[in-house]
């Protein structure tokens, strides 16, 4: 905070237009305060401008610091972009959960990979989930304050023992205490459960969601995913999959839990990921199970909204094209257990011509089955037999707003050195058919 106080918070840019711009605020240049206060992130920013009247300290390139007194309108925003939410650094996470995916990737990959966050101003704002482990009781009383609401929060069991071991530590953590709070305070809460066969599954599991429906509204629902292990484990504890049977047995027991949630809540309340629907080999559910999708960033319900979104698709289809196009669709295993029917369907059309090809993690290793962990030496070996082809692949390979991969890669690399011209598209069925079908502005080529 020191250091901040010292040079101010980088201002990386500034909206055209808007009221920072008018006051000829630059990008380069740095807040040092507002209204006398030196916010720590962007969350008490806002809470400082939201008023008519607003005085900003300004540290521009060449050194100099002006005072701008500036009269609005209320909640007007100034137009200012920070370079990171938290001016004051994000809170570290200092647990060793046993299925943390950080703890196993491979060296050498981009540093920010690597950062471990815990931070619950990142839960607010970004969806990220926390454990609360790594909070004081002033940052509580911060969220209660705020009403930062909703929070996202891994809990994995409410066993105290049992999820101070899950996370690596020595002593046990409780959490239905700080849910107690939260609850209390007002805040929306979304858990998220990792699910390791031998360890938090099974009676435990049933347990855990018993004790956080005590909470419900205030607890609105419970995302449920399979541990994702990678090859890179050494020294970690021994984890492994579910096989198809376990997945079979645990989609009974949360379809029978839905169920008797719905007669109580009105709402399903607890939610499997779509990985276990496609290893179990189980049809995804109805979209009227997913409730609003309320977890669709921790891939459940995807499955689903993609098949609904086809299936208004299909009266529209043609029955042929003009011209002859042809495409191959890359993903992972995951994914091309979910597109198999729907790329069938569209190879009916005549003059059409795609080819679904499912690209092994490599990279990570085969446990790995989502498409958005495919590196681009995985995209290399399995494109290596289509070369001079058209490729689709969904945008959620990319690291946002860059053509970046996991493993460095660009897609302009992957194009030039598989042979191939790479189209990036969003990871949805109007995208996929209106790339197929030759319409404008769904699908961006990367050019070799």
């Amino acid at each position: 905070m020191k250091v901040m106080e010292r040079a101010g918070i980088p201002i990386i840019g500034v909206k055209p237009g808007s009221i920072a711009d008018r006051m000829r605020i630059r990008p380069g240049d740095c807040l040092m305060t507002v209204n006398g206060i030196v916010p720590r992130d962007l969350l008490e920013y806002h809470y400082l401008t939201t008023a008519g009247k607003v005085w900003l300290k300004v540290r521009h390139q060449d050194g100099k610091i002006e005072s701008i007194w500036i009269q609005k309108d209320d909640d007007t925003d100034l137009g200012l972009v920070f370079k990171t939410d938290c001016f004051d650094g994000i809170i570290h996470c200092r647990n060793k959960c046993i299925f943390c995916f950080i703890d196993q990737l491979p060296p050498d990959l981009r540093m920010s990979l690597y950062e471990k966050d815990d931070d619950y101003r990142l839960s607010f704002l970004h969806g990220n989930f926390i454990t609360l482990t790594n909070i004081t009781s002033s940052d509580m009383r911060r969220i209660l304050t705020f009403h930062l609401s909703p929070l996202y929060l891994s809990v994995h069991t409410t066993k105290p023992a049992l999820r101070g071991k899950m996370l690596g530590r020595r002593e046990p953590m409780p959490v239905l205490e700080k849910i107690a709070e939260l609850a209390g305070g007002g805040i929306t809460m979304h858990i998220q459960i990792v699910l390791c066969p031998g360890w938090n599954d099974g009676d435990v599991l049933i347990r855990t969601i018993q004790d956080l429906s005590r909470f419900w509204p205030q607890v609105a629902s419970i995302g449920i995913v399979p541990v994702g292990l990678t090859k890179f484990r050494e020294g970690l504890p021994f984890l492994r999959n579910f096989t198809k049977a376990e997945c079979r047995s645990l989609i009974r027991k949360i379809s029978r839990k839905q169920k008797a949630f719905r007669l109580r809540y009105k709402s399903s309340f607890v939610y499997l990921a779509d990985e276990f629907y496609l290893r179990g080999e189980w049809p995804l559910p109805p979209r009227s199970v997913y409730d609003g999708f309320p977890q669709l960033e921790n891939g459940i319900g995807f499955g689903r909204l993609f098949y609904d979104e086809f299936r208004k698709m299909l009266p529209l289809l043609p029955e042929r094209l003009v011209s002859p196009r042809s495409f191959v669709i890359g993903t992972g295993a995951a994914g091309a257990r979910v597109l198999e029917p729907v790329i069938a369907r569209l190879n009916l059309i005549k003059n059409v011509r795609l080819k679904l090809i499912s690209i092994p993690n490599i990279f990570f290793g085969p446990r790995i089955s989502v498409t958005g962990l495919l590196t681009g030496r995985d995209l290399l070996w399995g494109l290596r037999g289509v070369k001079g082809e058209d490729v689709l692949l969904p945008n959620v390979l990319l690291r946002q707003g860059t053509s970046l991969l996991l493993d460095g890669m660009t897609l302009d690399q992957v194009s030039s050195r598989s042979g191939c011209r790479i189209h990036v598209i969003e990871p949805t069925a109007s995208a996929l058919v209106e790339a197929v079908l030759g319409r404008r502005g769904r699908s961006k080529p990367i050019r070799r």
